[in-house]
């Protein structure tokens, strides 16, 4: 038996003490940006060089920077609405250790306004992004640009379907009052669904009207420091109802721009796949509430009773027929997707990811077994199996599951599960 658990655990043996055993921090320490009228540089400075990963993804349209080797520090992790060249906002994916006045970053996430080429490369300690500006047509007239723009943000959708649209955070409205160019302007609804007007000293909510709504709202405020004003309103970016699509279709970040039946949502992004099990297509709310539909059902009887919709923060998973894959995540040298054939451990499946990294909290590794929505999480010590041979922590892992090494002690799987939504879902869209 001893010979059988020495020889399992050999490559991963053998990595470990080729392992550096800790690494020093690097900080980031400024991040600036540099605007030409072809491309808008991103400098991100730190105390020493930075290896880094990048991608690309489609949707939203964004470039993700992922620091997986080293330890990487800021002391700020502030969104960063940039709005310079084809540069939208910056954000973090990030994790705290208790007591600690530090952020140690996983991503950074560089929003972009369209699907745009970049360039990234290194100089000393700087990563440099260069970012090809979006093509722009002459300038034009506020009223001009509305006559112009409105038909491309909506497409082939009616103006009584743009009418109908919620407003809610995030979202970017073309504010235009009639011969007031010094109170027209675009304005982004903030978090609390709020817009100002910074000239007429204006706050307002605005979460939950249409456009028609917010120009009568406008309007009725306008009209006391202004003589009849005409007011003008137009979504420029939908933001707010995004919706998440998982699973056997095509994955990614998806905006609504009117109300959308579950049905129409999958016909939108392509379908399922041949591989995918349409009678259990889960809705997971963003409450946590969770439905399962047979879309077959959905497709016969929609006329015989309300349709099914889906709103902003959902989430649609389309499970596959068969669950044959599993998902090596987090502090390992070589994040893969492996196909299940035979029988595989926890540290087999490890090593098959190139080992954990230096970063890694072995005494915490979760499983998270079952499929999304409902799924459940175990904790495992990798270091009792490797220092003490208990192969009760060597488990066998079945198809499906979800293999995290994280870099900070997991004491609540629970919780953990909770909060890692969204970090999990950024690293199934990298290993696709």
């Amino acid at each position: 038996m001893n010979r059988l658990i020495i020889k399992a655990l050999g490559p991963l043996i053998i990595l470990v003490f080729t392992t550096c055993a800790s690494h020093r921090g690097v900080y980031i320490v400024d991040l600036t940006t540099k605007e030409s009228p072809s491309e808008t540089e991103l400098i991100l400075t730190a105390t020493d060089p930075v290896p880094y990963q990048d991608m690309k993804l489609g949707s939203p349209p964004s470039i993700i920077i992922r620091f997986p080797e080293n330890r990487v520090f800021s002391s700020d992790i502030d969104e960063l609405v940039i709005n310079k060249g084809g540069v939208k906002k910056i954000k973090y994916e990030y994790s705290q250790s208790e007591g600690e006045s530090r952020y140690q970053l996983n991503f950074m996430i560089v929003e972009l306004s369209q699907d745009l080429p970049y360039k990234i490369s290194n100089s000393g300690s700087s990563i440099i992004i260069r970012i090809e500006n979006p093509k722009q047509s002459s300038v034009v007239s506020p009223k001009e640009q509305i006559n112009i723009e409105l038909p491309v943000q909506v497409k082939d959708e009616s103006l009584s379907t743009q009418l109908g649209y919620l407003i809610g955070p995030e979202d970017v409205l073309s504010i235009e009052v009639w011969n007031h160019p010094d109170i027209s302007r675009d304005v982004i609804v903030n978090h609390e669904g709020e817009i100002r007007l910074p000239p007429a000293k204006i706050n307002m909510s605005v979460m939950g009207l249409n456009t028609s709504q917010l120009e009568e709202k406008l309007v009725e405020t306008l009209s006391k420091f202004l003589i009849e004003p005409v007011v003008f309103v137009t979504i420029k970016e939908y933001n707010s109802h995004r919706v998440i699509a998982l699973g056997e279709t095509a994955i990614g970040m998806y905006t609504l721009k009117r109300p959308t039946t579950l049905v129409e949502f999958l016909g939108q992004i392509g379908g399922p796949t041949e591989n995918a099990d349409t009678s259990r297509i889960r809705l997971i709310k963003k409450d946590g509430t969770i439905f399962t539909y047979n879309i077959n059902d959905l497709i016969n009887i929609s006329q015989k009773r309300d349709p099914v919709f889906v709103s902003g923060g959902d989430t649609v998973y389309v499970p596959p027929i068969v669950m044959n894959k599993i998902y090596i995540l987090g502090e390992v040298n070589s994040p893969k997707v492996l196909e299940f054939k035979e029988k595989l451990t926890l540290v087999e499946a490890i090593a098959k990811a190139g080992g954990y990294t230096g970063n890694a909290i072995t005494r915490s590794i979760v499983v998270i077994r079952g499929e999304l929505g409902s799924h459940k999480g175990m904790r495992l010590n990798l270091s009792r199996v490797l220092k003490k041979g208990d192969i009760a922590q060597n488990i066998e892992l079945k198809p499906g599951d979800i293999v995290y090494v994280p870099r900070t002690f997991i004491a609540d799987v629970e919780r953990f599960l909770r909060i890692v939504g969204a970090p999990i879902t950024w690293y199934f869209w990298y290993l696709r």
